[in-house]
């Protein structure tokens, strides 16, 4: 099994409770799905409506939503992993980081449809990394007991 460096555990003794496992996977995905929306609102709405592109757009939400994202998303999925040891959830979870970062660090270098488009592929992946890594927990924890 795959081992975490001491710094993920020791902000997982900080942060974690088991009762909180839950909580953490269901907020990543509401925050994940509220990505996509907000996303496609921001890259898309401005073509119907183009006097609204003004007031869509501010790069500081992104990338506070990014690091955001970035930091709490190890609070679901390090504790499902030690948990049922899928490491493909991990590996989704992963996908969907680089994908929201790369929506981050592309914003102003391209076009807000492009950046806005890797972002939600990167939400997209967290949302169903984290819906797999809270039935697998659920169905692990009804399994042993």
């Amino acid at each position: 099994m795959f081992k975490f460096p001491p710094i993920i555990d020791a902000l997982l003794g900080l942060c974690y409770m088991s009762r909180m496992k839950k909580v953490w996977d269901r907020l990543g995905i509401t925050f994940s799905t509220a990505c996509v929306i907000h996303c496609v609102v921001v890259a898309f709405l401005p073509f119907f409506f183009p006097a609204i592109n003004a007031y869509t757009h501010s790069t500081w939400v992104h990338i506070t939503v990014g690091f955001i994202i970035l930091f709490t998303s190890p609070l679901a999925f390090v504790p499902g992993y030690r948990k049922h040891g899928l490491t493909w959830i991990i590996a989704v979870a992963v996908t969907g980081l680089f994908f929201i970062m790369m929506g981050v660090l592309l914003e102003g270098r391209v076009s807000d449809q492009t950046s806005h488009g890797v972002s939600i592929l990167g939400s997209l992946c967290l949302v169903f990394a984290h819906a797999k890594n809270l039935q697998h927990s659920h169905r692990h924890h009804h399994q042993c007991c």
